[in-house]
């Protein structure tokens, strides 16, 4: 009995074995010797189903009870021989992995990083922003879908997108389709540059357990950009452990695509610094993370944002970012680009801005510059000699500093 021809498709495999005239297409196929099977028979009027299964190829009892079960539709077949084989196609193909590359160096390659939207997300790597409930990253980043698929180049928000449109798909496991659709409405109104659908799916399970109709999706309707909102029911399981945040970021990495994580916040005990919630992996694995806060008076139509780098793999950290919310009305959300300095979010902005600001009124004593930032004067006193340095300041007398001219 020869061994079946296989070929890829989609998501799965074909195994024919023309001597039977028999056809089994196999998806979803895992290292344990599971797989979804269809069988099909040839006959005049092309391939007819046969039966179709969900099957532990590895497990005697299961397989024993597809072979009656084919027996009964089928008997003429060696399905005891079939099954065998399948199982062994479908274990070494679960089991290989990714194929060894031999990489050589190109003359014309660079460090500069590829942005599916610049400065926010590099292109087919993990993206987290992570942030206190109330601090608008869910509405910032379906602002960063619409721009990205509509898409909107000559954008108010300061953000270069491709000039292509990039479809996106939205993994919601916080809310549901109505309330996103009421954001998404508000938001396209407040842009005002056309309506833009975008694909959206209320979820239940963990990441790591949808990836096969996740890749099915993204396959067939071209999905370039994931957003996961959030990480915690996504993740599941106790997020301080090692093994959520691993499979989780396995997971993406299956995918393969831009993917834009939302999640909490946690301070860390020993540095003080605010993380993401859980462990320390979620940080490690995702190449770029920013941080988001927001500021918005009880009763106010208004709130800023501003959305700090805390991570950046693949280039220098970047500047931060500050936008302006304006709710018209619960009918429209207008996003615009302002300048953190005079704002109560001004501490986000880089100590050596702080102090470039603050010294455009006048010199000042370091201790006074301390004082006036609310930071501590060994962080001061480091960075005014960076400054120095760099000749952006000048010790002045009386131990004062200023602006270099």
């Amino acid at each position: 009995m020869r061994a079946p021809t296989k070929t890829p498709i989609g998501n799965g495999f074909n195994f024919t074995w023309t001597e039977f005239g028999l056809r089994v297409l196999a998806e979803r196929l895992k290292e344990d010797g599971n797989a979804e099977l269809e069988f099909y028979l040839a006959n005049r009027d092309g391939d007819s189903l046969l039966h179709t299964a969900k099957v532990s190829l590895l497990s005697t009892n299961s397989v024993d009870s597809q072979i009656r079960k084919l027996k009964k539709k089928a008997d003429n077949l060696p399905w005891d021989d079939i099954l065998t084989q399948l199982a062994d196609q479908i274990k070494t193909i679960s089991r290989h992995g990714e194929k060894l590359l031999t990489i050589e160096p190109k003359d014309d390659d660079t460090l500069e990083a590829d942005y599916l939207l610049q400065p926010l997300l590099y292109r087919n790597h993990p993206t987290v922003i992570f942030g206190d409930y109330g601090s608008l990253k869910s509405l910032m980043a379906l602002a960063f879908a619409y721009v990205v698929q509509l898409p909107f180049t000559d954008n108010e928000l300061g953000l270069t997108t491709a000039n292509e449109s990039i479809p996106c798909l939205y993994l919601d496991y916080e809310d549901e389709a109505s309330s996103f659709r009421k954001r998404l409405s508000a938001l396209e109104r407040g842009f005002g540059n056309g309506v833009m659908p975008v694909l959206y799916m209320r979820m239940t399970g963990a990441l790591s357990d949808t990836v096969e109709q996740l890749q099915r999706i993204i396959s067939d309707r071209h999905i370039g950009l994931l957003i996961v909102d959030s990480l915690g029911p996504a993740a599941r399981g106790n997020l301080n452990d090692t093994e959520p945040a691993i499979k989780y970021n396995d997971a993406l990495r299956q995918l393969g695509i831009t993917s834009l994580t939302l999640a909490h916040t946690a301070k860390d005990q020993l540095t003080k610094k605010r993380t993401i919630f859980g462990s320390v992996f979620f940080t490690n694995i995702a190449r770029a993370v920013w941080e988001c806060k927001s500021i918005q008076e009880i009763g106010e139509d208004e709130a800023v944002i501003s959305l700090r780098n805390a991570k950046a793999n693949l280039s220098q950290l970047h500047p931060p970012l500050g936008y302006r919310f304006s709710f018209n009305n619960n009918t429209e959300i207008t996003i615009t680009k302002v300048d953190l300095q005079g704002t109560g979010l001004s501490g986000e902005l880089p100590l050596a801005w702080q102090i470039k600001n603050l010294l455009r009124q006048g010199s000042l004593p370091m201790k006074e510059i301390a004082e006036m930032l609310d930071k501590g004067e060994d962080s001061v006193k480091t960075t005014l000699s960076r400054m120095a340095r760099k000749e952006q300041v000048i010790k002045l007398p009386e131990h004062n500093w200023g602006l270099k001219q």
